[in-house]
């Protein structure tokens, strides 16, 4: 999920020396990224269907042709027999069987297949009935044409505190639940962010970035096959940090919300932007899996910036 961090170089008494007029421009400029992000053609709102796969039972799919067969650990998606229909992985067009195997636990995005400019990717979860799903992107849903800007308190800069972060000596994973009540998420915890709220400090848990795309891999040095990496690989000077507060559920998402910064230098980070903070896509569409915030990082006060609860596209029904 891209963030849209300032640069390292920029401290906090920076962001309190700008005038009003200069913190709104530059306010209004990460806004415009940030919904043009969220328009993109494959990106969140792209999304029309989640399809949980159950083992050994082969699934269909209404909005993408072929057959998806989960065995244990495994998926294998075979191609339609019409040989009018043309689906493509990796640019190469798929003609037999593709077999996807994932031993390990956790939150995979594995493979792209295209039909068309139709998108239907294969991800994996940590569920205890359900781990591999198949999510639709197309370009032209419905649900990028719905967003026409995405609610936000006004900017302020009182809204912006002192903080400083401490990198965690060894990154270690933390379970938090998820909007798909039987899964969880394991994020990696990569430090603590010590914010000073106007005296009462708080001490956030930081996570590792996700990566949206899917197809990281390595090759296993030892069977020379391919081995996929989790969505937190090819990551890199970046964390974020999942918090709720008073509003959530209200005025914002109830889930979480989140806000990133670089963190390429650690003794340069200066403080915390929650004019920055952003909804998960979650908030904007039901074909999701977001993690919810850990208990650490709930704020027992409001946090009136950042953006507002967004209307919700799509049904799982």
């Amino acid at each position: 999920m891209e963030l849209f961090s300032r640069p390292a170089s920029v401290s906090y008494d920076d962001i309190k020396r700008q005038s009003p007029e200069e913190f709104r421009k530059e306010w209004e400029e990460w806004r415009r990224l940030r919904e043009d992000y969220m328009k993109e053609p494959y990106g969140w709102l792209s999304l029309t269907s989640i399809d949980w796969l159950e083992n050994g039972e082969p699934k269909t799919l209404d909005g993408f042709p072929g057959t998806w067969l989960q065995q244990g650990d495994a998926v294998i998606y075979t191609p339609p027999e019409d040989g009018g229909i043309v689906i493509t992985n990796h640019d190469a067009p798929v003609s037999e069987p593709v077999r996807i195997n994932v031993p390990e636990k956790g939150d995979f995005n594995l493979e792209d297949f295209y039909n068309g400019d139709v998108r239907a990717q294969l991800i994996k979860r940590i569920g205890v009935q359900h781990q591999f799903a198949i999510r639709i992107r197309d370009p032209h849903s419905a649900g990028i044409g719905q967003l026409q800007s995405i609610p936000s308190f006004e900017p302020d800069q009182r809204w912006v505190f002192p903080a400083k972060f401490e990198p965690a000596e060894q990154h270690e994973d933390v379970t938090v639940g998820a909007v798909a009540g039987e899964l969880s998420h394991d994020e990696t915890s990569i430090g603590i962010l010590h914010v000073d709220f106007d005296g009462e400090k708080r001490d956030l848990i930081v996570f590792e970035v996700h990566n949206d795309d899917s197809g990281a891999r390595r090759i296993d040095e030892a069977t020379g096959e391919y081995v996929y990496l989790n969505n937190r690989a090819n990551i890199t000077n970046e964390g974020h940090v999942l918090f709720r507060d008073k509003t959530s559920g209200h005025e914002s998402y109830g889930g979480a919300r989140v806000i990133g910064f670089d963190n390429s230098d650690p003794a340069s980070v200066s403080y915390v932007d929650f004019n920055r903070s952003m909804n998960l896509p979650c908030a904007f569409t039901v074909f999701c899996t977001c993690p919810f915030a850990p208990l650490q990082n709930t704020l027992p006060f409001a946090i009136e910036a950042g953006e507002k609860k967004p209307a919700v596209f799509g049904s799982l029904e």
